[in-house]
């Protein structure tokens, strides 16, 4: 007897289990519930159709966190789940739905629900059983939807740089499902603002895959090629190359296999003639291609994002123009203003001086004459140098900055210079040192070279704070470099990569005069060169700015000409 129990125990526990082995290996989702709801199979396919974990039971048919949708118009929710109806008793053979899972996203699924052990119209349990729909190319009325909430989407905020990631989730999982969108300024390199995934976990390998690698780890090449031609790809991905070695590659494989990503549609965002970024949509795998229609509508989102994005950085320039202007009109009425106020009051003194001697018949004094005729012409050459600052900005600008090439020593230029900055470093308590142990000689224009170490070493007296000043001159082949080193105040990080530009000061104008134009003017006269200028520096300990210029068309014997140190 208890041989009896036992065959019939083992036999009832392979039975569970070749069931429980036929559940799990089945393509459909299966879903079996008591009248109750209490969950009694909720298999694995379920889990990724619905992306849901296994429930505990499900109330009046309704998936927690899902909402059943109709199939020809997801945005219209159902008005009885097909579970509730076969726990009322009816019987679905063959039905189609639409799913908005717990994400977001929406799948469309075909299937059947089966009422079981129904008595007096009462099911005792129901089953669902779903496969997921193959996606199928926009309509006419989804796409014009979806580009009326796109549209809607861009034109809500100026700053449309901020809408691409909402706009991305428009897009997915409504026409792929994964999309990353680039932007880049002018002239760099493009880079991923926003990425898309409509599953939660590839999500988080989608954006992992764009952190760690290349801008265009996903697809590699797809960037510099849309670059190169502004035109769409649209192509099956095969499988990632495992021909090269390195371990940060195999991870990158690793994470674009986990992704599984099978359809590429990559589209460049196009504005006044040049790429500003680009769109990549992705489907996975079982996904049919993208359509030459959906390619279209993807072009169409493309341009009007870009023209939203153009039009937000055009704007955005505009205004700090804008206000660039108008801070230097405040600076250069202040500069221009500081001169006059001493040159009048000292004309102005001697005109009544001269008046009352006059009157009395007495001769003035010429001590008195020159010197209010030395502080008149400090003053005269301080605006003259204002307004040459003034009117190089305007010749380039307008691209009228020509130039005299001739030889010479870039050495003898600056030990001339630092002659001529001796007085003024010997008041400010600053040493001047120079080092230059050979002739370093090359074609350039004499007084724009002069006007570049000027302001370089006006600079280095200006914020170094009494600290000595040294100039370096040195040549390496058929490039010459000079470099200036303070020990003064030094300038942050985040203002160093703007001190070239116009109107740009690092320093406060009401503890240090000038119109911000000088670094500016020298950048553009070493660029029209061919040289570059840089700076290095940190806060409290001093800056260094290195000239580097080629020395044009010369001999090859006065690449290195002894000169004396």
């Amino acid at each position: 007897m208890l041989q009896q129990d036992s065959e019939e125990g083992a036999e009832a526990l392979l039975n569970d289990a070749v069931l429980r082995l036929l559940v799990e290996q089945t393509g459909d989702a299966l879903v079996l519930v008591d009248s109750k709801g209490k969950v009694l199979t909720f298999n694995s396919e379920a889990s990724r159709q619905f992306r849901l974990a296994r429930p505990e039971r499900i109330e009046h048919g309704w998936l927690p966190g899902c909402v059943w949708v109709r199939a020809d118009d997801t945005s219209r929710p159902l008005e009885e789940s097909p579970l509730a109806r076969a726990l009322a008793g009816e019987w679905l053979k063959e039905g189609r739905w639409g799913l908005r899972r717990p994400d977001g996203s929406v799948v469309l699924l075909r299937g059947s629900v089966i009422p079981l052990g129904v008595r007096d119209g009462v099911a005792a349990g129901a089953l669902l059983r779903t496969r997921e729909e193959a996606r199928v190319g926009m309509d006419a009325a989804s796409a014009a939807r979806l580009l009326a909430e796109a549209g809607a989407l861009l034109g809500a905020a100026l700053d449309a740089e901020g809408r691409v990631e909402p706009l991305l989730r428009l897009l997915v999982p409504a026409l792929a499902d994964a999309g990353v969108l680039y932007l880049g300024p002018p002239a760099e390199a493009l880079r991923p603002v926003a990425a898309v995934h409509a599953e939660p976990d590839r999500h988080v390998l989608l954006l992992e895959l764009l952190r760690q690698y290349s801008a265009d780890a996903l697809v590699p090449g797809s960037l510099p090629s849309m670059l190169d031609t502004g035109q769409t790809e649209r192509r099956r991905l095969g499988e990632p190359d495992g021909a090269a070695s390195g371990n940060g590659h195999l991870e990158a494989e690793r994470l674009r296999r986990a992704l599984e990503l099978q359809c590429y549609l990559g589209v460049p965002l196009v504005a006044r003639g040049r790429v500003i970024g680009a769109l990549l949509l992705f489907r996975g795998h079982e996904a049919p291609d993208f359509t030459e229609e959906e390619e279209r509508l993807a072009e169409e989102l493309a341009r009007r994002t870009a023209l939203s994005v153009d039009s937000a950085r055009l704007l955005r320039e505009a205004r700090e123009a804008v206000r660039l202007r108008d801070e230097f009109l405040g600076i250069a009425s202040h500069e221009l203003k500081t001169p006059l106020t001493p040159l009048h009051l000292k004309v102005q003194l001697l005109h009544k001086q001269v008046e009352l001697l006059a009157a009395r018949g007495q001769p003035i004094a010429a001590e008195r004459v020159s010197e209010t005729l030395e502080v008149v012409q400090r003053q005269v050459r301080r605006l003259t140098s204002l307004v040459d600052n003034l009117l190089d900005v305007s010749r380039i600008t307008a691209g009228r900055l020509k130039l005299e090439l001739e030889e010479m020593d870039l050495a003898s230029v600056a030990a001339e210079i630092m002659y001529r900055f001796a007085p003024s470093a010997a008041q400010l308590n600053c040493s001047l040192e120079l080092h230059a142990p050979m002739a370093v000689v090359g074609r350039w224009d004499r007084l724009r070279l002069e006007q570049v170490v000027t302001n370089l070493l006006s600079n280095a007296l200006k914020y170094g704070a009494g600290q000595p000043v040294y100039v370096r001159v040195e040549a390496e082949g058929r490039l010459a470099r000079l470099s200036v080193k303070d020990g003064g105040i030094g300038i942050s990080a985040q203002d160093l990569p703007r001190i070239f530009e116009r109107f740009e000061r690092a320093v406060s104008d009401r503890h240090y005069g000038g119109l911000g134009l000088g670094l500016y003017i020298t950048r553009q006269i070493v660029e029209a060169f061919g040289g570059t200028v840089s700076a290095t520096s940190e806060p409290g300990k001093g800056s260094t700015f290195v000239l580097e210029l080629p020395r044009g068309d010369i001999p090859e014997e006065w690449l290195s000409i002894p000169g004396t140190s």
